[in-house]
């Protein structure tokens, strides 16, 4: 008689460990079109493997933004506007800190925080 055979609790490398997968019940519209879509890819691009390579084809100029003039002058435009927008926000917080040490020293707590105690 062989003795019972009890559960290691270390992972025994000949057996695959124990795991859980969660199956959802709601099937995702998204998913489902991506899928078919995929599957539609698939077929189309084993179908093109079929009849040989490909041809490459690049496109010149197909659409805006494309070109490299057109690339430069949009990075250009966003950094400037981006550079106004930092010198805009350090005006205001300039202007900011300015009205607050106007009214600290017209207030009483210039005589707290601004001159030396009296000895």
């Amino acid at each position: 008689m062989k003795a019972p055979r009890l559960p290691s609790p270390f992972r025994n490398v000949r057996h695959a460990p124990r795991s859980f997968t969660f199956r959802s019940s709601h099937v995702d519209a998204r998913a489902m079109r991506w899928k078919e879509r995929k599957e539609a890819l698939e077929a189309e691009l084993s179908a093109e493997s079929a009849e040989g390579p490909r041809k490459l084809r690049f496109r010149q100029g197909a659409g805006p933004g494309l070109d490299r003039t057109t690339r430069v002058e949009a990075t250009l435009t966003a950094r400037r506007r981006a550079m106004l927008r930092s010198l805009v926000i350090l005006a205001v917080l300039l202007y900011a800190a300015w009205r607050g040490l106007l009214w600290v020293e017209t207030t009483d707590f210039a005589r707290e925080y601004l001159l030396p105690p009296a000895p």
